[in-house]
């Protein structure tokens, strides 16, 4: 069902605990149908927080120069859906994807959201694995290449919710919050209707 052995020679990791990787690999249809498999949401959830830190260190280190909005662009540009889903293809992740049988026939583990939250259940995995050295070695690696690209501005016009926060930690001295307050459509075209606050009153 799962080849753990070729997917870590994919990833270029060596599990210890196969477990966790068999579960970084999960989606959430195939342990509705599978109740004795976990699906990978919470280690999604912990592997974006590994991958915030990580990526936040090598990136202070690499531009010590760069102020606050600067790493933040940096880092926008380098941990997003995008990128995560092209670094899991390079890995061939979707082809490691357990899907449940009504979503194999929408395909899926092509969708974007699904490979970059692989990836970062992944992380999360090699993190409980092996703790935060492993982890940041493994990352380190995935990302140098990332890491060393210079930036360009243009990169960053597009990303209003960045320049959003920069804004409000300039101006307001404070992180905007979302809070979801609806959702419609299928899981593999979820749309999700968001509201914005700013120091607990809303903006929009």
């Amino acid at each position: 069902m799962l080849d753990l052995d070729k997917l870590c020679q994919a990833i270029g990791y060596q599990v210890k605990n196969e477990e966790l990787l068999k579960q970084a690999l999960c989606h959430k249809s195939f342990s509705k149908e599978n109740s004795e498999w976990l699906h990978n949401e919470k280690l999604e959830f912990l592997g974006d927080a590994v991958l915030d830190v990580i990526i936040s260190d090598l990136l202070m280190k690499k531009y010590k120069d760069d102020q606050e909005g600067s790493l933040s662009r940096k880092r926008a540009s380098i941990v997003n859906e995008d990128r995560l889903f092209q670094l899991g293809t390079e890995r061939n992740l979707p082809e490691f994807i357990l899907l449940g049988t009504s979503e194999k026939g929408n395909r899926l583990f092509e969708n974007p959201r699904i490979v970059a939250s692989a990836f970062e259940a992944v992380v999360g995995a090699i993190y409980r694995d092996a703790g935060f050295d492993a982890a940041f070695e493994w990352v380190e690696g995935v990302f140098s290449d990332l890491i060393d690209q210079a930036f360009s501005e243009h990169d960053f016009a597009q990303d209003y919710k960045t320049r959003f926060q920069e804004w409000a930690q300039e101006k307001h001295k404070t992180t905007p919050k979302y809070k979801v307050v609806g959702q419609e459509g299928p899981d593999h075209a979820r749309v999700f209707f968001m509201e914005v606050y700013l120091n607990d009153e809303l903006w929009g």
